[in-house]
């Protein structure tokens, strides 16, 4: 697969600091380290005198968004001029792969041409491009579904998502069962250094991260956290145990005086990535009571830093637990008691942690998204 030349549209892209800006990150640059030749499309616009954060040989970053100030048009002005622009890269450089990296965009699609549109995947992440646009309150979501259904949705030819649970929503419930000529999974990716398991922090440390706007608060499971901490109390107290949770949004305030009562409870504004990174080589066990959740950067860098995992049986999520932790149901607070509660009792901890490593190395690693990307492009040039 040397010198072959791709093109990704990412929605995010770095300076700004997401999940996945991060999982972009992570599938251009083993995508660079595979040999490809990497372009990558973004309205994602630098400040003035802002330098490009990402800079590698055989990458090129194209930041372009066009803007009409015409209420109801502007969305499609800006999508009609993106596509237009992929077209000219295309007759410049001769793609052999389109990779859209999200479901968020369906009007880019549909303005493609058929000729790109035969070498262009669309890769579905979670949440925003699949539950939300069914259960989501906000005009954008139902816009979005509008537009996958009446627009773009029979007009794609290949699809790609990073869990099969996700790949299955968004054929069913996003697109309906579009005529196409493959579908597959791109997973997310992490890198694992397996270790020696030496965890300096004797206090049993559960940590939990995730959005506090409106949506974040509900979908990350903070409500079934709160409704979990009375049942829990006098376990992780008995246990010198504590919970550390890493937030930021309008929900903040109002949370940090909820679990005030909670000696046990820390709450933190969030942290750079490197000192996430190192909180979590100390920690023991990591919460994810997700509503939904896709293929979540935060779930990989728990495994890959050996945290045993409460998981809520949803999305991506499900693949990631086996013999490494728990998975609960989704919005019950009792399981997510009972499941914290086993973890604090559990005779062999550093069993589960080792698992959680194996795991992210087994399922996660870049040779693994290497080998999905590739497959994928054969089966598209077929």
């Amino acid at each position: 697969m040397d010198n072959k030349r791709v093109l990704i549209y990412c929605p995010v892209f770095l300076p700004e600091t997401t999940g996945y800006t991060h999982a972009f990150e992570q599938l251009i640059t083993n995508l660079l380290q595979g040999g490809f030749i990497v372009d990558v499309l973004t309205p994602q616009i630098l400040g003035v005198g802002e330098a490009e954060p990402f800079v590698a040989k055989k990458l090129n970053v194209f930041r372009y968004k066009p803007t009409l100030k015409v209420w109801g048009l502007g969305l499609f002005y800006e999508f009609y001029k993106q596509a237009q622009f992929i077209n000219k890269l295309n007759q410049q450089h001769t793609y052999q792969l389109v990779f859209i990296e999200t479901g968020d965009v369906p009007l880019l699609p549909f303005f493609l041409s058929e000729f790109i549109l035969k070498k262009t995947v669309v890769r579905f992440h979670s949440t925003s491009d699949t539950e939300y646009l069914l259960f989501g309150n906000h005009k954008k979501y139902k816009l979005r579904r509008w537009f996958w259904c009446l627009l773009s949705g029979n007009k794609i030819k290949h699809v790609c998502a990073t869990n099969q649970y996700h790949l299955d929503y968004a054929l069913n419930n996003v697109l309906h069962q579009p005529k196409l000529k493959s579908k597959y999974i791109v997973t997310n990716t992490i890198e694992v250094n397996v270790n020696d398991i030496t965890k300096k922090v004797a206090r049993l440390t559960f940590v939990m991260l995730g959005r506090m706007d409106d949506e974040g608060y509900k979908q990350k499971g903070f409500d079934v956290l709160l409704k979990a901490l009375p049942l829990i109390k006098d376990d992780m107290v008995a246990a010198h145990a504590e919970i550390v949770i890493i937030g930021e949004g309008s929900k903040y305030s109002n949370f940090k005086l909820l679990i005030e009562q909670y000696g046990f409870v820390t709450l933190k504004p969030n942290l750079p990535h490197q000192q996430l990174l190192a909180l979590l080589q100390q920690s023991h066990v990591v919460l994810l009571p997700s509503l939904y959740e896709g293929v979540s950067m935060f779930a990989l860098e728990a495994l890959a830093n050996a945290n045993a995992v409460i998981f809520s049986k949803t999305g991506g999520l499900i693949e990631m637990v086996n013999d490494n932790g728990l998975l609960v149901e989704p919005g019950n607070a009792v399981h997510l008691a009972d499941a914290i509660r086993k973890l604090i009792q559990h005779s062999n901890l550093v069993m589960l942690q080792k698992k959680s490593q194996l795991i992210a190395q087994s399922c996660y690693s870049k040779e693994i998204q290497l080998k999905q990307f590739e497959q994928l492009m054969r089966e598209v040039e077929l």
